[in-house]
């Protein structure tokens, strides 16, 4: 079977929001040209991160103060306590005896031991804080304190389970900052980009089976559970937790068909080894083949995938002669000759570099313009996102165990694609200029197209 890659973008190993983290390298919110992500600007870091981290505990102290009686009935109690550690302090109190800073570098976690929050403010702050800006630290905090609602709540359940509700916990609270709900933040603190890339830098590693007891969750699933709580509440997490249904997620393991870290070569090597480009063109044009007849429609295939060289080449799309830096970076839909456009000497390798779902996903969107345009529905003015839901339900037909819609492809996905389709929302989200949409938007999207179904691309518009 073909697989997609699951190399973890720009090198990064995970740091997890709960115990036994590991720590990570590089930043997700700068792309393989080492330029800065365009949806998400540069972060607003603190002068005083550890000051963050006390305002955040404080904030959400008073939050589920009001919340925990709502959702679980009850009063809520405070915690015991809150230790920052370093190399050169005491440790903090959880265990007998409490663990050596060697075992909890770079880390921040519940101790339900002894009821505390214990973080790294010698490593794990200050690098949050100036990676992800001062409000990624207090989701940090925020997550962490989901655990603590969980003790008093008696939730009981898979370790993934767990994770992904803290970080719905952690959602919901944030949406309460950006309400004006808050003593030390403000709506113009949250920057949910930047939140979006520090949750997908500390995902678990591809290939992590959710059923592994130490699993924290897929970027994917982890950005998808902070925007439920986001959207729905604290409400909605609450039914994260429950021992005898194992949460849907899109964590999955590498299979015994990937190798080179399940990473495909862009272009073919000859007849019998064809690269991605020519794999995923042949399963888009089969998969909305399937799609427009459950749709009840005929499908033109998209006639040809063109890559473009902005030194040399001249192209004509919709009307227009395109050459040099018009070529530049370009990823485009040519309606007239229903091709898609997409430069093939800088652009393309760059988002090969964040890893070939990256690729994929990019001409799955322009796919969609194609199946919109001959829908009619390629104006209406949530066309954008429903590009990425269909995205979504084009992946998910990638999965395996699950209906073939494409049995002349052999292409599946693997594990970690969908946090490199995030990854690259994050640095290509508006530069293409298909789009004014947030990351946090688009994952949205992304999300609903791989759990809903096409069906649920029709929250943005009608498909028919």
């Amino acid at each position: 079977m073909r697989r997609w890659s699951a190399v973890v973008a720009l090198g990064l190993v995970p740091v997890l929001l709960g115990a036994c983290a590991q720590k990570a390298d590089g930043d997700l919110l700068v792309g393989p040209g080492g330029g800065r992500g365009d949806a998400s600007g540069p972060p607003v870091a603190a002068s005083d991160p550890e000051t963050v981290v006390q305002d955040a505990l404080k904030d959400v102290t008073t939050y589920w103060r009001s919340e925990f009686p709502k959702v679980y009935g009850g009063q809520f109690r405070d915690l015991k306590g809150f230790y920052p550690y370093g190399p050169d302090t005491a440790p903090p109190p959880c265990g007998s005896p409490p663990p050596v800073y060697d075992k909890i570098a770079d880390n921040a976690f519940y101790c339900p031991s002894n009821d505390i929050i214990a973080w790294d403010s010698a490593s794990l702050i200050p690098r949050i804080n100036h990676t992800y800006g001062k409000f990624t630290v207090a989701i940090v905090m925020a997550h962490e304190f989901g655990h603590a609602v969980q003790r008093r709540a008696g939730a009981q359940d898979r370790s993934v389970d767990l994770e992904l509700q803290a970080d719905c916990f952690a959602g919901a609270w944030t949406a309460q900052v950006t309400a004006g709900h808050a003593a030390h933040f403000t709506a113009k603190d949250v920057n949910l980009d930047q939140a979006v890339a520090g949750i997908v830098a500390v995902r678990d590693e591809p290939g992590i089976s959710p059923d592994d007891p130490a699993a924290h969750g897929s970027g994917f699933d982890r950005v998808g559970s902070f925007q439920d709580g986001y959207e729905n509440g604290a409400e909605r997490c609450v039914g994260y937790a429950d021992p005898d249904v194992d949460r849907r997620t899109a964590e999955i393991t590498f299979g015994e068909g990937d190798t080179n870290n399940g990473n495909l070569h862009l272009e073919d090597r000859g007849s019998d080894d064809p690269g991605v480009l020519s794999l995923a063109t042949k399963d888009l044009n089969e998969f909305y083949g399937w799609l427009f007849d459950q749709l009840g429609k005929q499908w033109s295939p998209v006639a040809d995938l063109k890559l473009a060289d902005p030194a040399q080449d001249t192209v004509d799309c919709d009307g227009s002669t395109l050459s040099g830096k018009d070529l530049d970076r370009v990823a485009r839909f040519c309606r007239d000759q229903n091709t898609v456009l997409i430069d093939g000497t800088g652009l393309i390798h760059d988002l090969d570099d964040i890893g070939d779902f990256a690729v994929t996903s990019e001409m799955a969107q322009l796919w969609a313009l194609s199946a919109q345009a001959q829908l009619g529905t390629v104006d209406h003015d949530r066309a954008d996102l429903q590009a990425d839901c269909l995205t979504g339900v084009w992946a998910a037909s990638t999965f395996p165990n699950v209906e073939d819609v494409t049995p002349d492809s052999d292409l599946q996905i693997s594990a970690g694609d969908l946090d490199e389709g995030i990854i690259g929302f994050l640095f290509y989200g508006q530069s293409l200029g298909r789009t004014s949409r947030s990351a946090f938007e688009r994952t949205e999207a992304l999300r609903k197209g791989v759990f809903g179904g096409y069906v649920g691309c029709k929250d943005y518009g009608a498909l028919d």
